[in-house]
């Protein structure tokens, strides 16, 4: 067999690339390494280099009354910075509230909340009043690696009907496997009447991998942040998603405007690489970021032993009912 003939796509198997919407999260989940303390010039460095490289959708940090990070005027800066990009703010649907009206005059153009599966249904009030603000909503059901498949297509068609716009699954854990993502995500494709997107974590390297299948499956939107930054064992990386859609005919996404990052990033780049052996332990036995923190604390041998020591999981599961292991007892000797 020729090689173009083994690089030849089944066209069964091919990613929908074509209008797939790509959302930086560097600034809001990568802030997790640095307490959410981005300077003003670091923040504007991240958004214009990000818009630059043709990505639509820049995720700034929390809308939440008590969130450090952005504030006002820098939010209403990073706007401007954006360009032709919406900005996107997360916010906890269960705490204090911003004023929606006063963030979409300030440039904002849409939110995501971000909920556990059983907490789906309360959601209604909430993304009310973000819309009548005019808003676009969406909502991102976290750790769903660790539910089964049902109840997290039950969540998502509640918070469709509930109003999101878009609904994304956040592989939280750093757990799925790409054959998990396809079967998730095309259920949820074939029961909810909103665009369908994916937030991946890369605790298994696995990131970019769920992400295509995510797409194979029927996705439209995908996260990403530069180097990869981000909580637990950071996110698909986005110069790596860029020019892997480009190869795939997407002109209007270009890497080099990234290049800056590097050094502008250093600090957050340096501290994710200290989490990777944690994190692909916490991955590998499907542990949420809480379970895990004890782990990032120690050293590579500990975690060795750790992996040694744990019970064995099912394999290829969305969600798995074995009992995780222990984090109170030999490991934290």
């Amino acid at each position: 067999m020729t090689r173009s003939a083994l690089a030849r796509p089944n066209p069964d198997s091919v990613e929908r690339v074509a209008d797939v919407q790509v959302t930086d999260v560097t600034l809001r989940d990568g802030g997790y390494l640095n307490g959410h303390s981005w300077t003003a010039d670091r923040a504007h460095a991240v958004v214009r280099a990000v818009s630059a490289a043709g990505v639509r959708r820049i995720e700034v940090g929390y809308a939440n009354t008590g969130a450090a990070f952005p504030s006002p005027t820098l939010l209403g800066d990073l706007v401007a910075a954006a360009g032709p990009a919406t900005v996107v703010m997360m916010a906890k649907p269960f705490g204090d509230e911003p004023d929606w009206a006063a963030l979409a005059g300030l440039g904002v153009g849409a939110v995501r909340f971000p909920v556990a599966v059983a907490r789906a249904a309360e959601l209604g009030p909430v993304l009310d009043r973000a819309r009548r603000a005019g808003l676009e909503t969406a909502v991102n059901l976290i750790r769903v690696s660790s539910e089964a498949l049902g109840p997290v297509v039950g969540a998502a068609v509640t918070a469709a009907e509930l109003g999101a716009g878009a609904l994304y699954v956040a592989d939280s854990n750093g757990s799925l496997t790409p054959h998990a993502t396809d079967e998730l995500v095309r259920a949820l494709c074939g029961a909810v009447p909103v665009p369908i997107g994916f937030h991946g974590h890369d605790n298994l390297r696995l990131a970019l991998a769920n992400s295509l299948a995510a797409l194979r499956a029927g996705a439209a939107h995908v996260d990403a942040s530069f180097d990869g930054i981000g909580k637990g064992g950071g996110n698909l990386v986005l110069e790596l998603l860029l020019a892997y859609l480009r190869s795939r005919g997407r002109d209007d996404f270009t890497v080099r405007p990234l290049a800056p990052l590097a050094q502008v990033l250093r600090d957050e780049t340096t501290t994710r690489r200290r989490q990777e052996s944690a994190a692909w332990a916490a991955g590998l036995f499907d542990l949420d970021i809480d379970q895990a923190g004890h782990l990032f604390s120690r050293s590579f041998d500990h975690i060795l032993a750790f992996v040694d020591a744990a019970p064995h999981r099912d394999p290829d599961r969305t969600g798995d009912t074995d009992t995780p292991p222990s984090l109170t007892t030999e490991e934290r000797k």
